[in-house]
């Protein structure tokens, strides 16, 4: 059977005249007591002022517990009264009440994580994009960036040259991306280096043919282009085949980096389609800009 639980959000407002507040925790009313919740980061508290002293804010917010537990032995006993009596304390001040129900402790613990994690916990910062370390993805952008077509720093698809490490969905980062009127997308393999696995040859394989495939269905209207770059010894490549024929029989261009005819193809393919960056000190004829204009339309 459900349970209800009155609750509310604790504020630290050290200042009324700043108007500056922040909240610090959670408190809950239980037929035993004052079940209170802290911010697992009081420090955040220093973005208001830097003369709170965390280790006695927590003290006051625990001190909560015993001012609750005097309402209750005065005979106050439900909940949303508990917590207006609790009204302000100091710099503290505990927010209008809101209700949730819980089946079971499990779900208890669920809903009350699930109000810290909206209500009191700092935001978590994005997650930091890593680029793939291998011989191969380096050799590839090495290319590039002497064919002066790789995306500097800080340029994004609208350059139209090549980006690195290209998140096109959460957790799926494809290695290569140009957009030039249709988009280009370029996932590398590298299966050369010692101590390499088949098995991770095979996984590797698998993440990249997701990577391609979730570009196709992305960008179904733009005449999406993928390619598969791989780079294996013999007895890999002879075992990664199947699946590297799997990823072909999706839609991907197999590109064999130890092929020079493969290699020259590729590199002149995509180079060709990009904007080069332009060289130091030669610009651009108003001929060569309205020619760009056309290629990128």
């Amino acid at each position: 059977m459900a349970r209800y639980f009155d609750f509310a959000i604790v504020r630290l407002a050290p200042d009324n005249a700043r108007d500056e507040r922040i909240n610090v925790g959670v408190v809950v009313t239980t037929d035993h007591g004052l079940d209170i919740h802290i911010a697992r980061r009081l420090e955040k508290v220093r973005a208001i002022s830097a003369a709170i002293d965390t280790p006695l804010l927590r003290e006051l917010l625990e001190n909560l517990k015993l001012l609750d537990a005097q309402l209750l032995e005065a005979g106050v006993e439900k909940g949303a009264e508990r917590l207006a009596a609790l009204g302000r304390i100091g710099p503290i001040s505990i927010s209008s009440p809101g209700r949730f129900s819980a089946e079971t402790d499990d779900l208890y613990e669920t809903r009350l994580q699930t109000i810290m994690t909206t209500m009191v916990e700092p935001e978590p910062a994005p997650a930091r994009i890593r680029e793939k370390r291998s011989p191969l993805f380096s050799q590839v952008k090495r290319v590039f960036r002497q064919e002066r077509v790789l995306a500097q720093p800080g340029e994004t698809l609208g350059s139209h040259r090549i980006v690195t490490s290209f998140e096109l969905d959460e957790g799926l980062v494809a290695d290569l991306v140009l957009k030039n009127g249709a988009m280009h997308i370029v996932e590398t393999v590298d299966a050369s280096t010692d101590g390499e696995t088949a098995r991770r040859a095979l996984g590797a394989i698998g993440i990249s043919a997701l990577v391609l495939e979730r570009a196709r269905m992305k960008y179904p209207d733009r005449g999406t282009t993928t390619r598969l770059v791989y780079s294996a010894s013999s007895n890999l490549e002879k075992v990664a085949m199947p699946s590297l024929e799997a990823a072909q029989h999706q839609g991907a261009l197999l590109v064999n980096w130890a092929s020079a005819d493969d290699r020259n193809r590729f590199v002149n393919s995509l180079a060709g389609l990009a904007d080069p960056v332009p060289r130091k000190g030669r610009a651009r004829s108003g001929h060569q800009r309205k020619a760009d204009q056309l290629r990128f339309i």
